[in-house]
């Protein structure tokens, strides 16, 4: 990230290139125009996990509702996702054309304003500085269940790029105490619900700034109300649809549905607490990676002066972690998928979890009490990451993908702006990096990549199959 020049001109230009305006949005554009050069401007497709997907439900609904337009029928459709994505891509397809090359084309920009909002959030709103906000971005953009999912047709980057606006305004809500800000952000949060269900635990994290960011009872009532408005629309939707998915929804790609129940008053099944265990276990490992160049000095500063007051709170926070797994194993069950159960899958068991979850689920509760002492804004990333792990109780497949991106950007909220300022400090980051280009290299590697054309002549036989789950 630095730039080193022999000569003083070539320093002042460096410093000018540094220092200017679009230095940050170019870089950030830099993942995503390699990977579109790549895949040959995304017409050939790049396997990403549950990739079948974009061909079996959301391209031929994006077609679907094309047909009705201006008003579709949001009432059956066969996703079991909300209809907002779907809607967009429906209307935009209108000016660019239905091939599927464009779509994907259209949800790489939302993930390039996603990796904006991100760092917006750690530079704008909590900060950080510049080359810091820069770093950290770039290590979200090139994780596993963000970057894969920019160049397909699906809903997960649009759902967090609503998620993560929501929070920056409430956060912003909070310093200033005006209501423009909370307003924009809960239409942010309506707009997450009408993208995905799953992102309805951002409702009490906007109810908690409501509360805690008003200066007077009048802002509060006011703040309040529009945490209940912005339930009103995907509101309206569960109870058309008697459920939390749309009748002819397939429950076999259903995070939320009872398991086997599909159509009308397909609804929320059993807690699952896998998800939130599969969360601290995210957390764990990218934490103990993302941390170790701060965490070795703090070591060796403890041996020669120990704190025992810092001991107890990481000795409480991985006594917890260990707490729940001996309460609830962290089995995998038939629906598990993602890089920790596949590695932990291959290590023995102990009291029904395996050792990789005994490794990673304390360490996250060591993690946490070390980072939410730390953290600039501990309320925030306390409320937030509790009232995901609350949430993550409902997702009936305990999925990496459901969980990665939030794990990941809740460790990047406690980041101190004395933290990562030397290229040292970043050497855990750019551990991830790496780790995470050798996953999507390694992932495409043992599937075949299919060119697009392709993909367009099974498109009838999908339809024809979405139209079967349809009906």
């Amino acid at each position: 990230m630095l730039i080193v020049a022999t000569s003083g001109s070539g320093t002042r230009c460096s410093g000018v290139a540094l220092d200017s305006r679009w230095f940050v949005p170019a870089v950030l554009a830099l993942p995503f125009l390699v990977a579109v050069a790549v895949l040959r401007g995304l017409t050939v497709t790049l396997p990403i996990f549950h990739s079948s997907d974009e061909l079996v439900y959301h391209y031929p609904l994006i077609k679907h509702f094309a047909s009705q337009l201006p008003f579709p029928d949001l009432a059956h459709y066969a996703a079991a996702q909300t209809p907002l994505f779907h809607l967009l891509l429906a209307y935009i397809g209108k000016l660019i054309g239905y091939e599927l090359w464009r779509l994907r084309l259209v949800n790489v920009l939302i993930s390039y304003v996603l990796a904006l909002a991100v760092y917006w959030l750690l530079h704008g709103r909590l900060g950080l500085g510049r080359m810091q906000s820069l770093a950290l971005t770039l290590l979200f953009v090139l994780s596993p269940y963000v970057f894969g999912s920019s160049f397909r047709v699906v809903t997960d980057n649009l759902a967090t790029l609503f998620v993560v606006l929501a929070l920056e305004r409430f956060e912003r809500f909070r310093e200033c105490g005006r209501l423009g800000p909370f307003i924009a952000g809960a239409a942010a949060l309506a707009a997450a619900m009408l993208t995905r269900q799953s992102t309805a635990f951002m409702l009490p994290v906007a109810a908690l700034y409501a509360l805690r960011g008003g200066r007077t009872g009048r802002d509060r009532a006011l703040g309040l109300s529009a945490v209940v408005l912005a339930a009103v629309p995907v509101g309206a939707l569960f109870v058309t649809w008697h459920g939390l998915v749309a009748p002819g929804g397939d429950p076999s790609s259903c995070g939320l549905c009872a398991p086997g129940r599909s159509g009308t008053g397909a609804s929320q099944g059993q807690l699952v607490v896998q998800s939130s265990e599969l969360t601290l276990a995210t957390i764990g490992l990218y934490g103990t990676v993302l941390f170790a160049p701060l965490l070795a000095p703090l070591l060796r500063a403890w041996c020669r002066r120990p704190d025992l007051r810092a001991a107890r709170t990481a000795l409480a926070g991985a006594s917890a972690g260990a707490l729940l797994l001996l309460l609830f194993p962290a089995a995998p069950g038939t629906h598990a998928a993602g890089a920790i159960w596949n590695v932990a899958a291959r290590f023995p068991t102990l009291l029904g979890s395996s050792l990789v979850f005994w490794l990673l689920v304390p360490t996250s509760g060591a993690i946490l009490s070390w980072r939410l002492r730390l953290a600039p804004r501990r309320w925030m990333v306390a409320v937030f990451l509790g009232c995901f792990l609350v949430g993550a109780l409902a997702i009936r497949f305990p999925w990496q993908k459901y969980v990665d991106p939030f794990a990941l950007l809740a460790l990047l909220l406690t980041v101190r702006r004395d933290e990562f300022r030397f290229p040292r400090q970043l050497a855990g980051a750019g551990l991830l990096a790496i780790a995470f280009v050798a996953y999507a290299v390694d992932y495409s590697a043992h599937r075949d990549l299919v060119p697009t054309r392709a993909a367009a002549r099974a498109q009838p036989v999908l339809t024809s199959r979405y139209e079967r789950i349809r009906s």
